[in-house]
């Protein structure tokens, strides 16, 4: 079943009685989530305390989406994440790392993949890598933030893909190259 896109007067009825931010009504993901405006506000409140408002390095944070929308073959995660990545100075290379085994990373940012591929395998990060990523990043709440975007994003994945949620006008199909998972 896919979920065709709210029309925006819709959409504005929808995120009001949800309570989404006006700044998130026009984002292909809410507009179909918007169906269930209670789901939607889920998605919504993540996207706030992980993205917009988050303690996690915008860098990290970055890193940690797309090597979740790499894993899970999320095409709206990638392309949507891109532009931001690049914004928040993540090079073409340093975001072509994401998709292997991060070679060419700094330490922080090995440590993230590496944190997002054991909560996607398997539920949770190890004590040792989570000991690592304290010591790398120095905060605990950019730390548990980092543990909840691949938890979170896995979720928004799940979302976007059953629903097949498009991507934006002009937003590219796996940026920069096309190379798909």
């Amino acid at each position: 079943m896919i979920l065709p896109l709210l029309d925006p007067a819709s959409t504005a009825a929808a995120a009001q009685e949800a309570g989404v931010p006006e700044r998130l009504q026009g984002v292909n993901l809410l507009r179909t989530a918007l169906h269930h405006p209670a789901v939607a506000r889920v998605i919504a409140d993540a996207i706030e305390a992980l993205v917009l408002s988050g303690n996690l390095s915008p860098r990290l944070r970055e890193l940690a989406i797309l090597r979740v929308g790499w894993r899970i073959g999320a095409s709206y995660e990638w392309g949507n994440h891109y532009p931001l990545a690049r914004r928040v100075g993540l090079t073409d290379e340093e975001i072509a790392a994401v998709r292997g085994d991060a070679a060419g990373l700094g330490a922080a940012e090995r440590c993230a993949v590496r944190v997002v591929d054991e909560v996607l395998d398997g539920v949770s990060a190890s004590p040792a890598t989570l000991d690592e990523a304290r010591d790398l990043i120095g905060d605990d709440r950019a730390v548990i933030e980092l543990v909840m975007i691949p938890a979170c994003y896995r979720a928004i994945g799940t979302f976007l893909l059953t629903f097949d949620v498009p991507l934006e006008e002009g937003i590219a199909t796996w940026p920069p190259d096309g190379v798909a998972p």
